[in-house]
């Protein structure tokens, strides 16, 4: 009753009410909330989000955005898993993603990668394993579709295989924002293209490399959303596809800690 009444009196230019217990004095301010960490740095950013992943072992993810080609913009969604290998191997990841023009029915693609093995099956289809069993041409544009797209949802993946070509963006690009209603900071860090060239060994992707150098680009950017706990939240992946459509897709990770289990598929 007395915090009722306490209430009703307040007009602009009177103060001055009272509580059981505290003798008119005035509340206690408000605790404001702990600032985010940021980073401005990308080596224990990096270090950082990777031990945090690594010791929660894995999480469920979903991807929305779009692909672009000839002027065309079709939708791409999808949902999966990945699972993080605490040895600090590349992710395991399960996706079954979905694309096509508004209006008709979606194609679809289920991939599973573990390791360097990746396993696709297009549509109704049975299982095959990239690189040895033969795709039709008319299922073969959306199954590069669905590997780059799963080769992406690691979230530092782009980066963290390049750590001396690696650099936040700007200090002004570790931005305070929100996830879903969560606290986070959004970091866009870039990769010098022709730093990581000078230090890719792998053939085929030194390969990717130069092409996108030849085609004009000199860094690569990614972008990822960090929780207090150092989590990542959401991504964004932007790739240029062999065929010269663009695809960009924030990924969402909604479920760090859940036990994934990701395995080979079984043929048939």
């Amino acid at each position: 009753m007395t915090l009722l009444l306490c209430g009703a009196v307040l007009v602009p230019g009177l103060s001055g009410c009272s509580w059981p217990g505290s003798s008119g004095a005035t509340p206690p301010p408000a605790v404001a909330p702990a600032a985010l960490p940021k980073y401005y740095d990308p080596a224990p950013l990096v270090a950082d989000v990777r031990a945090r992943t690594r010791l929660d072992g894995g999480s469920t993810l979903s991807v929305a955005g779009t692909l672009t080609h000839d002027g065309t913009t079709v939708p791409v969604t999808g949902d999966g898993a990945l699972r993080v290998d605490g040895a600090g191997d590349a992710p395991a990841v399960r996706l079954l993603l979905r694309s096509g023009p508004s209006g008709t029915v979606a194609r679809s693609t289920e991939i599973i990668r573990i390791g360097g093995r990746t396993w696709l099956r297009p549509g109704d289809g049975g299982w095959g394993e990239a690189g040895r069993v033969p795709l039709p041409p008319e299922q073969m544009a959306h199954a590069t579709l669905a590997a780059n797209v799963a080769a992406g949802v690691d979230p530092l993946g782009a980066v963290a295989r390049y750590p001396d070509a690696v650099l936040v963006a700007d200090a002004a690009d570790a931005a305070d924002d929100a996830v879903d209603g969560t606290p986070a900071v959004h970091y866009t860090l870039v990769v010098d293209l022709v730093r990581a060239v000078a230090t890719e060994t792998d053939p085929a992707r030194r390969a990717a490399l130069q092409a996108q150098q030849r085609a004009g680009l000199t860094r690569l950017s990614s972008e990822i959303w960090v929780d207090a706990e150092r989590r990542p939240l959401r991504s964004r992946v932007r790739q240029q596809l062999p065929d010269g459509a663009a695809l960009d897709v924030l990924v969402r990770y909604d479920g760090w800690g859940a036990p994934i289990t990701i395995e080979p598929p079984v043929r048939g």
